[in-house]
Parts: C-alpha cells; structure tokens; sequence
C-alpha cells in the first residue's frame, strides 16, 4: 500500500510540476538573445536580430513598416499572453514619433489553426487588443 502511494504522489508532483513549468522553445533558429542596448531602440537594426524577454516567454520582431504617420510591427512570441507587454515597449519608445501603432504578435509555433493577436495603440483611444485566425480580418 505504502509503495502505491509513493508512486502516486510521485505522479502528481511530476505532473503539477511541468503543468506550471513555463513552455520551453524548441529552436533557436540561430537567433542570440538581445543585448541590452537593442531593448533601448526596438527600431533599430539590432532588435531585428536578436530574442526579447517577456513575462510568458521570449520573443522577436519579423518586421516593421511605417506608413505616413502608422507604425506596423510583426512580432514572433512565445506565448500571445505577453501581447499587451510588448506592444507597450513600443508605445512607450515611439508614441511621439506615430499616431498610430500595430503590433501584430503571431505564435512562435505553428499549432493550427493559428491565432494572431493584434495591439493597437492611438493617443485617443490607448491601446486595444482583437484575436483573430491568421486566416481572418481582424475585427474590433
């Protein structure tokens, strides 16, 4: 009975253990993790080469367009939860220079069907957070 027991507890400490263990990236892809300067310029051409922390996980900018006045930012993150965090380093380094700022952070793995989350940021509404599938228009 005793040994029953132990294997039981056992089983539910291991399995309590990797439920709340944070998910672990499967690859690199040859991406180092960002100097401390990148953090500073999130625009520059450092920050396009190189891996971010967040709360949930690590994460990288794909791209970046401006258009007139509207920042546009492809994000690639971990965990979409972190969302919000890093659209607000981007507001709070470029909200004077735009009127407008999108970050598009898509999911680091390719479970489909696959879910885009979209920060929006405006000095007159703040920022505001739509999901939607990679194979959808997004909505607010």
């Amino acid at each position: 009975m005793r040994g029953e027991v132990a294997v039981v507890v056992s089983a539910v400490i291991t399995f309590c253990s990797c439920a709340s263990a944070p998910r672990r990236p499967s690859n690199d892809y040859g991406v180092r993790p960002c100097p401390a300067a990148a953090a500073d310029a999130l625009l520059s051409v450092d920050a396009l080469q190189c891996w971010f922390s967040a709360r949930h996980g690590r994460w990288r900018t794909l791209s970046q367009e401006s258009h007139f006045d509207v920042l546009v930012v492809q994000v690639e993150a971990l965990d979409a939860r972190d969302a919000e965090q890093i659209a607000g380093r981007f507001v709070a380094g470029e909200r004077d220079k735009f009127s407008e700022i999108l970050i598009y952070v898509n999911p680091e793995s390719r479970v489909e069907p696959r879910r885009v989350r979209r920060v929006r940021w405006t000095p007159e509404a703040g920022m505001e957070t739509v999901e939607f599938s990679a194979d959808e228009s997004p909505t607010s």
